[in-house]
């Protein structure tokens, strides 16, 4: 019998279903949690918002963290499977419209249950050991320089659909926080950020 792994197992959400489209995925979340804000709306709190709206949704909440993470890391997001909760770690020093990306992006691993590309073989024990403190004390930027990509070739197409979910939340960005808010998502800036996260394969 194979030996089983000590981490966390990172069963499909029960709302999420093979084929189900990204673009009604968010059309509705962001819909649902625009309800909920007064504009104008501040890009993180948006965010933060539409981890809360997303959550009743799952098996568990989602939560959401921005870390400045480690320099020469080549990941700018990763989400941890707790049993409690999904914890959503995003770059801090990203531009206000890549951390929609970057957030889409994680939500959709989320949603299709793939987030295996990230840990395959589970929580490394080191970073289970520092995700058991007390959650002012947990060092974010250790746990996500932990973070593992997997080489499968099935890796590949998580990416694609969780891709999609990141470009798709960008582009509701000017909507839902208005023409204030920092930096802008050109057509050039998706391009390079799919290109880069498809030859990162694992995570954004």
């Amino acid at each position: 019998m194979p030996e089983q792994s000590a981490g966390p197992r990172h069963p499909r959400p029960p709302s999420a279903k093979p084929g189900k489209s990204p673009k009604r995925f968010l059309d509705r979340l962001v819909r649902d949690t625009v309800r909920t804000l007064t504009p104008p709306t501040d890009p993180k709190a948006f965010l933060h918002a539409l981890c809360a709206t997303l959550s009743p949704q799952l098996d568990r909440p989602v939560r959401l963290r921005f870390v400045a993470f480690p320099a020469g890391l080549d990941i700018s997001g990763v989400t941890l499977a707790r049993d409690e909760d999904y914890v959503v770690v995003v770059e801090d020093r990203a531009p206000d419209p890549h951390k929609f990306v970057i957030t889409g992006h994680e939500i959709g691993h989320i949603h299709y249950g793939t987030l295996d590309v990230h840990y395959p073989a589970g929580l490394p024990a080191a970073a289970r050991r520092l995700l058991a403190r007390a959650e002012e004390d947990i060092p974010w930027e250790r746990v996500a320089a932990m973070a593992t990509r997997s080489p499968a070739a099935a890796a590949a197409e998580a990416e694609w659909e969780a891709e999609e979910c990141g470009l798709r939340l960008a582009a509701k960005f000017s909507k839902v926080v208005g023409p204030g808010a920092a930096g802008r998502m050109t057509q050039d800036t998706l391009t390079d950020r799919l290109s880069s996260s498809l030859g990162n394969i694992g995570g954004p």
